[in-house]
């Protein structure tokens, strides 16, 4: 018999094998040649391309993480069939040429028809795709398929590499093991019941942390507790049974009943630890990708409503967008709309600094001055009737985005003109810190406004838009009583103050209206058409064009239009990378399981003799799977909740994101009992083969 005929009746017998093989090399090339149909679509816009761009890169790095993990895996479950050529006279040589035959046959048709499905699939990809962005167009280039076959022949050449290094330094004996050899450790129940007390201590403290309540923020802090919540998984899924048989030993009748199973499950989640942890991994971070991507999407128009109320918004200060109000009425109603609320909101832009334990530093948003607003005006704005006490302030954050946390700085304001550039340019434009002698040997005392933090409360309200350049923001304003403020801006050394011109339509054209209003603020600043033109500018280096290009008007349609665009490719781009995790860590399992086998059925065996039953052993076994299979679905989907949580726990957001989240695990559960009874029926039927 040839080596080529050896080659074809090996990949002939062991075709169930090498199908699934093929099969996920096959949607590997797939999905790096779809991916690259977009990376290189030159129809997506710049603003919308970087996530693309950063999605690729996780795909590549995924590849070759999957790509080892199942050519690793694939091997191994192969190791007797190895050890039957070795003892046959089949030397190394000959195994890594047979091998490499094997992958030069998988590697060809996985690209064909992987990039056969890709370019069925794409049409699919962009229908999807254009629903998110109008403009796209469907095109598939060359550099997509140079592209597939660059990133994927590499990473299986060395993958391959390394496999066959493996497989040459081991003796004949440890081959044929391979696929059977169990790990020889203990679990120590100390170690888990250790892990699990830090765990959740590590899970109570990191919101604390994120959200300053407790030690101050400390970066360090918050990744010493980052580290254990990732970490502790890994020692708990070790020594979970041997951990829960301490407290089932305590209920004879149940630790009896269970004893095979919690012996087996013992073992095997020792023996499991690694992918039980890495699957935990993917599972919690598919969902949350996808999770979080889908919330944004989703919400998109309810989000915009929360943060802009009022259909227009426009900011006047002493030297832009000089309209007066009676103005600005004239060209809306001129151009066929009816306003329903046009509100003016004054207020006085001064450099801010906050104050702790001796050291001052600028605010949380280093290029923005902060927003003074007075009690009368404020509560005539707001309809409100808030009484803020002389020397008192009310800090009001802008409903709909960050929530309020109780203040922890004393807030000064730099009145006097003259002093803005005392502290230093640098100060100013940089996250520095210096201490408080330092400070007011440079800026005379008098010239600051400063409000300790026990006399400043907090709230929240819909005073404006959402909106920030690098000229303003609106995520703050800070009231005080109508005598500080008349005393702020005689001291201020500002002529003018600035005004928020909010403006609601009762009916009328916004795309229309809003087209005119920027033609008269242009007119007003004595701007070309060449600005504003950017929809998304936000910040810049500081020079002229640039802050005029800052005090660009805001429209809320045109904000959700780009909003809808950019949020639709970041949910696309999410859902496609969490959706590869998800996938892959069904695949992984997978391969674990149908791996040891081997080990499962001479541990049958034994049992059978000593008169377990066949009904007993399926029960069992869909036990020991059930655990298996549940334990890191579950942990990583809760994990996925915590994050989501967690990253929006300063939001006031928050229950629509988890509300749309937890839409996103019940899908991914759903399908997940689908695969495990189709699972469970393949385990169960190859173990009574």
């Amino acid at each position: 018999m040839t080596f080529s005929a050896i080659v074809y009746k090996n990949l002939k017998y062991n075709l169930a094998r090498y199908i699934s093989f093929y099969l996920v090399n096959s949607f590997i090339v797939a999905v790096l040649f779809m991916y690259g149909t977009l990376f290189f679509n030159d129809s997506i816009p710049d603003n919308t391309k970087s996530v693309f761009n950063f999605s690729f890169v996780a795909i590549v790095l995924f590849c070759i993480v999957f790509i080892s993990y199942t050519q690793t895996y694939f091997v191994k479950f192969r190791g007797k069939e190895f050890g039957v050529y070795l003892t046959l006279g089949m030397t190394a040589r000959d195994l890594k040429k047979m091998t490499r035959r094997e992958n030069i046959i998988i590697i060809s048709i996985s690209l064909l028809t992987g990039i056969t499905a890709g370019l069925l699939f794409s049409r699919m990809f962009y229908l999807i795709l254009g629903k998110l962005l109008k403009t796209i167009e469907y095109s598939i280039g060359f550099d997509s398929f140079l592209l597939t076959i660059g990133v994927f022949l590499p990473i299986y050449i060395i993958s391959t590499f390394f496999t066959e290094r493996y497989l040459t330094k081991l003796s004949i004996i440890e081959v044929i093991q391979s696929s059977s050899k169990k790990e020889v450790a203990t679990a120590n129940p100390f170690v888990g019941l250790v892990s699990i007390l830090l765990f959740g201590l590590a899970l109570y403290l990191l919101p604390k942390i994120y959200t300053d309540e407790i030690f101050d923020g400390s970066k360090a802090m918050l990744a010493l507790c980052a580290i254990v919540v990732l970490a502790s998984p890994f020692f708990i899924f070790g020594t979970l049974i041997s951990t829960c048989q301490l407290f089932i030993r305590k209920f004879p009748r149940v630790y009896n009943n269970n004893l095979l199973v919690l012996s087996n499950l013992a073992h095997r989640f020792l023996s499991y630890r690694t992918i039980l942890y890495v699957v935990s991994l993917m599972v919690s971070l598919g969902v949350f990708l996808i999770g979080v991507g889908y919330t944004i999407h989703k919400n998109t128009v309810t989000f915009n409503d929360l943060e802009r109320p009022y259909d227009f918004m426009f900011v006047e200060d002493g030297i832009y967008n000089h309209v007066s109000p009676d103005e600005m009425r004239e060209v809306i109603e001129d151009s066929g709309g009816k306003i329903e609320k046009y509100a003016v909101l004054e207020y006085l832009s001064l450099p801010i600094y906050k104050m702790k334990d001796g050291k001052v530093k600028t605010g949380e948003r280093t290029y923005f001055n902060g927003v003074l607003v007075s009690e009368r005006n404020y509560n005539k704005h707001m309809a409100a009737n808030k009484d803020v006490k002389q020397g008192s302030m009310l800090d009001v954050f802008l409903d709909g985005g960050e929530i309020q946390t109780k203040p922890a700085e004393d807030v000064m304001f730099l009145m006097n003109k003259k002093s803005v550039q005392s502290p230093g340019t640098s100060f100013d434009e940089a996250n520095i810190t210096m201490s408080s002698s330092d400070f007011f040997r440079q800026v005379d005392p008098a010239d600051v406004f400063t409000v300790s933090k026990d006399r400043i409360q907090s709230d929240m309200a819909q005073f404006a838009n959402l909106e920030y350049t690098n000229a303003y923001s609106t995520y703050h304003i800070y009231v005080v009583d109508d005598a500080d403020y008349e005393m702020i801006r005689r001291k201020s050394g500002y002529p003018d103050t600035s005004k928020y011109h909010l403006i609601n339509l009762a009916s009328g054209d916004k795309n229309k209206i809003f087209a005119e209003m920027l033609r008269t603020l242009r007119e007003a600043n004595h701007a070309d058409e060449s600005i504003w033109k950017d929809k998304t500018f936000l910040g810049g280096p500081k020079n002229e064009r640039t802050l005029l290009e800052a005090y660009r008007p805001f429209s809320k349609a045109e904000k959700v239009e780009i909003d809808v665009q950019i949020n639709g490719v970041f949910y696309f781009s999410m859902a496609f990378l969490g959706a590869l995790l998800l996938i892959s860590s069904s695949i992984v399992l997978f391969y674990k399981i149908v791996t040891d086998i081997a080990e499962e059925t001479q541990r049958i065996t034994i049992l059978r003799k000593i008169g377990i039953t066949n009904r007993e052993m399926t029960q069992n076994l869909t036990k020991q799977l059930k655990l298996i299979f549940s334990v890191p679905a579950i942990f990583g989907v809760a994990m996925a909740l915590y994050y989501i949580a967690l990253v929006n726990t300063n939001y006031s957001k928050i229950h629509y994101t988890m509300l749309q989240a937890l839409y996103v695990v019940a899908v991914y559960l759903f399908l997940q009992v689908l695969f495990y009874f189709g699972l469970k029926r393949k385990y169960l039927s190859s173990l009574n083969d």
